[in-house]
């Protein structure tokens, strides 16, 4: 069945809602509309653009699709925070649905771990770098102990995201943070011997103390190391003695 042709009033709404929405997304690229903002009432922007008020509703309610904006009972619309939402949807659902694998997660991974290793080397602070140490030493009382080494392994990831003061890295990070969980403890429970748990120890020592000095190639490179050997034992699965 052929779809109805929109009427050029229709295609007129569709253009003017749109404009008002590329002028919203302007205040905030400009900075006039920081996160937690009330945006201009609807009859304001109707005003400014002198539009009806249903082609600026249909305008928020696209950019509230889109997660910019907050729209809530009682209230006008608010300029939303960065998130991860859409991001950590994309992933959770793949998994969900047998669309995406354990190991294209850890691929994608990899290259922002590998970044957010690098851009924490020149970027942290000495709190951070005491608490990737602190993390280090932890993780080597946890040696082979699964269910007590994957929460330090988070915090130690999850520290060197923030250490990047790149706010867009750390949210895709933050997205990713329950299906990397998943992944670290089944990478982990993998690790059968003493010199498997020896590598994974290793890697993170040398990461942390990389970007600790702020060796950030050697930051970088260590993570990849990480995630070769992480890989490694997903692709082999588990061992059978």
């Amino acid at each position: 069945m052929n779809e109805p042709v929109p009427s050029l009033d229709q295609i007129r709404q569709i253009k003017i809602s749109d404009q008002v929405a590329s002028y919203i997304v302007q205040l905030i690229a400009d900075g006039q509309l920081a996160p937690g903002d009330d945006l201009p009432s609807e009859s304001e922007l109707a005003r400014r653009f002198g539009v009806g008020r249903p082609a600026v509703r249909e305008a928020t309610n696209a950019l509230a699709g889109r997660g910019l904006i907050a729209i809530t009972s009682g209230r006008g619309p608010k300029v939303l925070p960065l998130t991860k939402g859409s991001f950590a949807d994309l992933f959770t659902h793949g998994l969900a649905t047998r669309q995406v694998s354990m190991i294209q997660v850890l691929d994608v991974r990899r290259g922002l771990e590998e970044v957010a290793a690098e851009l924490a080397a020149l970027n942290r602070t000495e709190d951070e770098a005491a608490t990737l140490r602190d993390l280090a030493d932890l993780m080597v009382e946890a040696h082979g102990d699964v269910s007590r080494f994957s929460p330090i392994d988070v915090l130690f990831h999850r520290t060197l995201a923030v250490a990047t003061r790149n706010i867009l890295l750390s949210s895709m990070l933050s997205g990713i943070a329950d299906v990397a969980r998943e992944s670290t403890r089944t990478g982990l429970a993998y690790a059968r011997t003493d010199a498997e748990w020896d590598v994974i120890l290793a890697v993170h020592r040398n990461t942390a103390a990389a970007v600790i000095a702020g060796d950030a190639a050697g930051a970088r490179r260590h993570m990849a190391t990480h995630f070769d050997s992480a890989l490694g034992r997903l692709r082999r699965g588990p061992q059978t003695n």
